[in-house]
């Protein structure tokens, strides 16, 4: 039986598929979907308003915890924390799926402890493997040289505006403060507490997948129509030019 050979250019487009069609359903961004028509005001994950406060400095930290006061902070000059957090964490635990009569049990995470210092290579890799369906942790500096972390939707990261979303200080869990106590020893940061922006319970890991499927179909099958058409018109080209 013959086989088929591929050229280096038929193997390099069966890659670059491959990989995007894992980007798509791993590290594409999606909290975007769920955040149309949030609005403007001091829920938590709502775009600040002007009744929202901005934290200035670490004593403003402790006073906004304890007030219960909607704040946020610029989005300038962040640090990433060594950390990830499933976004809908109603998704972590064991998963048992039935492949081929095969029972296989996976354990989905909640928290994703990550080297540090992370070098450039781990940290791209989280992002384009993870990005989709985990959120990371940042610092923010304050005037008085200290920082806050903050957690919220990473695509935001993507936007060029300089606006984040309201939050709420809260403590920190268990995987947070031990995460924090490690970026303690290189900056000063308060491991008790995190500014939390993040709209919890937008997200479900059943529709989430369901989106990203649908619009990998999409663009499969709008892909598949620009193509057949382009080889449809260089097919007519070509009969009409060999034509006397």
């Amino acid at each position: 039986m013959e086989h088929k050979k591929y050229s280096p250019l038929s193997i390099l487009k069966i890659v670059c598929g491959v990989a995007f069609a894992f980007w798509l359903m791993m590290g594409a961004p999606t909290g975007w979907i769920y955040d149309l028509g949030v609005g403007t005001g001091t829920e938590q994950g709502q775009m600040p308003d002007q009744s929202v406060s901005v934290v200035h400095t670490q004593d403003d930290v402790e006073d906004f915890f304890f007030q219960n006061t909607p704040a946020t902070v610029p989005k300038e000059s962040l640090i990433r924390c060594p950390l990830l957090r499933l976004r809908d964490s109603e998704y972590a635990g064991e998963h048992t799926h039935l492949n081929s009569q095969t029972k296989r049990t996976v354990v989905i995470s909640e928290y994703i402890p990550v080297a540090y210092p992370t070098d450039p290579i781990r940290s791209f890799l989280l992002k384009f493997l993870a990005s989709g369906h985990y959120n990371g942790y940042y610092l923010a500096p304050l005037e008085d040289g200290s920082y806050v972390c903050v957690y919220f939707d990473d695509y935001l990261m993507l936007r060029s505006d300089d606006e984040l979303p309201t939050g709420y200080i809260r403590y920190t869990t268990t995987e947070e403060k031990t995460m924090l106590h490690q970026m303690a020893e290189d900056y000063e940061v308060d491991p008790v507490y995190v500014l939390d922006m993040y709209r919890h319970g937008k997200v479900n890991w059943m529709l989430d997948f369901a989106i990203r499927a649908g619009v990998g179909i999409l663009l499969l099958v709008v892909g598949s129509v620009i193509v057949g058409g382009v080889k449809k018109a260089v097919r007519s080209k070509e009969k009409n030019t060999f034509e006397p």
